[in-house]
């Protein structure tokens, strides 16, 4: 209950009592006077008698005035005994209508004669009264008035306690991390008290963003290249590791640029100029990895930058080395250097599965055959093709997908996520799965990109998600959380994030807390403020609805962790290339525990992806 109902609510119940208390008050003291009167008078009669008798007045003398005394005085009989013995006994003519319910009988011994007993019998008082409306007009005219009066106080009050309840409905939004809080609702009342949440949401927003970046500050020292803000060249062998170790990526390309005169630039002291090259190598970099699905780029030594594609057949890899050497002729060079001589692109095509220093090795024999070309080229390395290409072609994946898509033919596979010191399942990760022409099984991080590309992306979230919510269903209350991975455009989405809220509703809150949302951490930057906050209030609504949120492919990038805070995040998963070989990376230990402190005092839990030996183990619960 608001504080303005409990205080309206005590103010009417006061007002309401003290009316009541009046009112009846008024009713006890009137029935008490009237029964005092009619007393008085019985004692009067009584008085008038005992002088009588005293004076030892005749029959026949009483008989002519004491009816009308009687009378007047509202006695019906009167009696007058000695000793038990009827001596007197007189009665009105109207006494024997009155019903024996409806007589008081006042007895009284006689001062003179106390043997003598003398009874009335008369109408109870309450007989007497002559119920009119006219008298009760004041008392009905002041109760009025004081209705009146308390309406209006009520309505004074709720208006002036209207803003205190503006300010407590957003002291309950910070509670709850609503990020509608940090504005001031109009008419927030008292003033001081808006402005000091105005003070310490400002100063909240101010230390989430510092932790933030004070986290992605250790971390960019651990992995980017303080330059051109790139990765480096540590971060460039975790990437590669990964990717070769991922069963779902079938075949990749790595190219490898070095630009010789760069060297030469900064032999000869031309600082701006070594700085300004650097800076257009990297936009340019950037802008050609934007068309590629999980790219990778990074500067892994003064003159030579690396550039890692996933999900990319033969023929892709041919055409984006071309597109890369394109794009490098763009560079805006001194007058002494010619771009013709300036750069060379080795490049490598490789599978998973395969050896990382052979992979390198091939990309720096290519970067050689490139250089002793007549100009700025590129160069791939000759290797048997292991596997079919990837790419199937547009029309063929086109009718794979549509045919899986009629036929509902997506498959769910789980993996448990495990509590160490408990061995207690936390939840099941659920990764889809589609049979291809030959039955073979296709993973999400294959058919998904391509699924893009023919446009039915949207049909495969919608379909995945009904089938997550019917397998929730079947599971019930009792049965462990379940995840799904979904992406920014699902999210982003507003037909099909009406959709599921929608379908959600339609399930208990029990339900609803056993399922799990995870989005990937590239996601989350929030220098791009309006998907970033777009993303925060769909995310926002699921958490309102009691889902999860977990955060996925944590430490791939460098992302200011702000957003653990603004989504209120349950889960962080961290990437695997933080995890492996983490024994011999202190580098990676350090990202680590810089995420860890980012967790602190909240109800954040880290998870471990891809953990392989016990020395891995060792150092993580270290």
């Amino acid at each position: 209950m608001k504080f303005t109902d409990k205080f309206t609510f005590t103010t009417v119940f006061i007002v309401l009592t003290c009316i009541g208390l009046v009112v009846g008050g008024g009713m006890m003291s009137f029935v008490s006077q009237v029964r005092l009167n009619h007393q008085n008078k019985m004692d009067s009669v009584i008085e008038v008698v005992e002088r009588q008798l005293s004076k030892h007045v005749d029959r026949n003398e009483l008989d002519v005035w004491l009816p009308d005394l009687l009378k007047v005085s509202g006695v019906l009989q009167l009696q007058i005994l000695r000793k038990d013995k009827l001596l007197f006994k007189d009665y009105l003519p109207d006494s024997k209508d009155a019903h024996e319910d409806d007589l008081k009988i006042y007895e009284y011994r006689l001062k003179d004669y106390p043997d003598d007993l003398i009874r009335l019998k008369t109408r109870k008082p309450s007989k007497d009264i002559d119920f009119t409306l006219l008298p009760l007009f004041p008392i009905l005219f002041a109760v009025l008035l004081s209705f009146l009066l308390l309406f209006f106080s009520l309505r004074w009050i709720k208006k002036q306690f209207k803003g205190a309840e503006l300010l407590e409905q957003r002291a309950k939004y910070l509670l709850q991390g609503n990020p509608t809080a940090r504005i001031a609702l109009k008419g927030e009342w008292p003033k001081s008290a808006s402005n000091a949440l105005d003070l310490l949401s400002s100063e909240l927003v101010k230390s989430k963003r510092e932790r933030g970046s004070f986290d992605a500050h250790i971390r960019s020292q651990v992995f980017l290249d303080k330059t051109t803000g790139l990765f480096n060249g540590l971060a460039f062998e975790n990437r590669l590791d990964i990717i070769l170790k991922d069963e779902n990526i079938v075949s990749s390309a790595l190219l490898i640029i070095h630009f010789s005169e760069l060297d030469f630039m900064r032999s000869e002291n031309i600082d701006k100029t070594h700085q300004n090259m650097l800076l257009q190598i990297s936009e340019l970099l950037t802008a050609f990895s934007i068309g590629y699905n999980d790219q990778f780029h990074a500067r892994i030594s003064r003159s030579e930058f690396a550039i890692i594609i996933p999900q990319v057949d033969y023929q892709e890899t041919q055409n984006a080395a071309k597109k890369l050497t394109n794009i490098l002729f763009q560079l805006q060079l001194p007058d002494t250097f010619i771009i013709t001589d300036f750069f060379e692109v080795g490049v490598s095509y490789f599978q998973s599965g395969e050896i990382q220093s052979v992979i390198v090795e091939d990309a720096y024999t290519a970067l050689t055959v490139a250089s002793h070309q007549k100009e700025s080229s590129w160069f791939l390395a000759d290797q048997e093709i292991k596997q079919q290409s990837l790419i199937k072609g547009t029309v063929r994946w086109r009718g794979l997908l549509e045919d899986v898509i009629e036929k509902n033919r997506i498959d769910l596979f789980y993996q448990d996520v495990i509590e160490f010191e408990t061995s207690q399942k936390v939840y099941s990760e659920l990764f889809l799965r589609i049979p291809d022409f030959d039955g073979k099984m296709i993973s999400a991080s294959v058919f998904f990109p391509m699924a893009k590309k023919c446009g039915l992306k949207k049909l495969f979230d919608q379909k995945m998600l009904e089938k997550v919510l019917v397998l929730l269903k079947k599971r019930g209350k009792n049965s462990s959380p379940i995840s799904i991975n979904i992406s920014a455009s699902v999210l982003g989405d507003c037909k099909l994030q009406k959709w599921l809220v929608f379908e959600l509703m339609q399930l208990s809150q029990a339900l609803r807390s056993h399922l799990i949302f995870e989005v990937s951490e590239h996601y989350m930057e929030t220098n791009k403020l309006s998907k970033y906050t777009c993303l925060q209030k769909n995310v926002i609504a699921l958490k309102k609805l009691g889902c999860k949120i977990a955060v996925d492919n944590v430490g791939k990038t460098v992302v200011n962790t702000e957003y653990i805070t603004d989504l209120s995040v349950d889960y962080l998963k961290l990437h695997a290339s933080l995890i492996h070989d983490i024994h011999l990376r202190k580098i990676n230990q350090v990202a680590i525990q810089s995420l860890r402190a980012s967790c602190l005092n909240r109800d954040t839990k880290l998870i471990a992806v891809g953990i392989e030996s016990e020395d891995e183990l060792r150092v993580l619960k270290k």
